[in-house]
């Protein structure tokens, strides 16, 4: 018999807190310029293709339709990520409706609220990122494996549509980020390990749906064989440095830490814990926990281990907390802590909000945000460039660093500016290199940029113009541009010949 859920918050209050997420959802959406990384894969969407460098092609087929529907614009942008937050939730609708059928508005509005309420679940399920994709797919594939699985433990036949489903939308996660596959290791390891589920393995169809998860993945496999699979060699070992498993790294380790459990909230981790300790019934609820746990273990543990040597970003992990707080229901909180996990969450994005929108607060005590800065003014920054253009006439644009490249290709509403950097990126693919080599170059330079690679790439280099931005009269950014004559592309092993 299922133990009763208990939500220690009241529909009013959750609901209130909620619409003002959702306001603030709304002005980061289509009131922030897109931060680097988001106008990268932006420009995926310009440049369709099977796969791409730094991860898998769904969320680049996905901006390229929000493009084509809704233009050049922030709607077009961040309409799929409001899309798929709307999918989240009506995926928490179905966790609720199973586990607290006489509960399942409650149980509903307080698991979205504890993503809300998520500093970092928060802000990736808005930015443009490929997490909130995969937050949203993770939740529906993990939503009907558990289903089938769930029916399976009860001794009970699992409807083969469940199955077919969760395999199909795992597919599609796995063509989102290359972490979707430790939800598909998870449900591997549950069936050979449960004693009511291994029956399963003399079940054709369980087969049938792997092998169509495992299809799925062929455009980032082909893409991946024809180019000496560079992607995973960078995930796996380019990006964090030659030798980098001889690196002993204590200060990356205790960063990823503490930056995970600050940012995913503090308050949430004592459920996390019980995680590992309680004990529900068979069925869709036990299953659940368990694809919860095993998730948590490989991929926070897979991170950890990472970050023993190698900086690591805390929302790799990702995949470990949206489950979490699927489960939560079930695991229970105590009422002060899920008040606690609210008002933090409430502080912290409402400062987040302010910071990118408004004006960068540490520039109202004297500070400078130079990361926040990178968001604002695009409109004076474009008119910038566009007068240079005129003025000095360039064979072609380009930029110091892949991110501000791909900022001010959204700003112009054009997707044929290049990147200048020593590591290699998607621009490798995209640069035009036989029509621009030996050419002569407009270079945009911020306060990030690596300008020695670019000195490298040309036989001249001369400044032309600067334009620092401002906000409510505080300086912000410092933007350069530079003419360069004869231009050489670096040598890539991305580029088909």
């Amino acid at each position: 018999m299922t133990k009763p859920i208990s939500i220690p918050l009241s529909d009013r209050y959750m609901a209130a807190i909620l619409g003002y997420f959702v306001a603030l959802k709304l002005i980061i959406s289509f009131g922030m310029s897109p931060l680097g990384d988001e106008a990268y894969y932006w420009l995926w969407g310009q440049h369709i293709a099977m796969s791409y460098f730094d991860h898998p092609g769904l969320a680049g087929w996905v901006l390229g339709l929000g493009d084509a529907v809704f233009g050049n614009s922030l709607i077009g942008l961040r309409i799929m990520s409001v899309l798929s937050s709307i999918g989240s939730i009506g995926f928490f609708w179905l966790y609720a409706k199973r586990v607290a059928p006489n509960n399942q508005k409650s149980t509903m509005l307080f698991t979205t609220l504890m993503v809300a309420a998520s500093p970092t679940l928060f802000i990736w399920t808005i930015l443009v990122y490929h997490d909130h994709l995969l937050v949203f797919l993770t939740l529906g594939s993990m939503y009907f494996f558990t289903c089938y699985l769930g029916d399976a433990a009860k001794q009970q036949t699992g409807k083969l549509t469940h199955l077919y489903s969760g395999a199909v939308i795992l597919g599609f996660a796995g063509l989102t980020k290359y972490s979707a596959v430790f939800l598909g290791l998870a449900v591997a390891l549950l069936i050979i390990g449960h004693p009511k589920l291994r029956g399963l393995l003399r079940n054709v169809h369980l087969y049938v749906a792997g092998a169509i998860s495992v299809v799925m993945q062929l455009p980032t496999l082909y893409w991946n064989f024809r180019r000496e699979f560079a992607s995973f060699e960078f995930h796996l070992n380019d990006r964090h440095g030659s030798n980098w498993l001889d690196n002993f790294n204590s200060d990356s380790f205790f960063n990823f830490v503490l930056v995970t459990i600050l940012l995913f909230g503090p308050f949430l981790f004592p459920s996390f814990i019980r995680l590992f300790a309680n004990k529900t019934s068979t069925g869709f609820e036990e299953i659940g926990v368990w694809l919860a746990r095993l998730v948590a273990l490989m991929s926070t543990g897979t991170f950890m281990f990472i970050a023993l040597f190698s900086f690591t970003l805390w929302y790799w992990s990702d995949l470990t907390y949206i489950l979490l707080i699927a489960m939560l229901p079930l695991l229970g909180i105590r009422k002060w802590l899920a008040h606690a996990h609210v008002w933090f969450g409430l502080v912290i994005v409402t400062l987040v909000t302010f910071n990118y929108v408004v004006v960068p607060i540490p520039n109202l005590m004297g500070a400078r945000d130079k990361e926040a800065a990178t968001v604002y003014n695009w409109n004076e920054v474009a008119e910038f460039v566009r007068n240079a253009e005129a003025i000095h006439n360039p064979d072609f644009v380009a930029s110091s660093r892949f991110q501000l490249a791909s900022q001010i290709s959204f700003a112009l509403g054009r997707p044929d500016i290049t990147s200048i950097e020593v590591r290699p990126t998607q621009f490798d693919i995209w640069e035009d290199r036989y029509t621009i080599a030996g050419q002569m170059g407009l270079v945009l330079q911020d306060e990030f940029g690596q300008l020695g690679e670019v000195k490298k790439r040309f036989e001249t280099l001369v400044k032309v113009d600067e334009l620092t931005i401002e906000r409510f009269g505080y300086p912000l950014l410092k933007y350069e541009l530079y003419l360069g004559t004869n231009y050489t592309p670096r040598p890539t092993n991305l580029v088909q010949e």
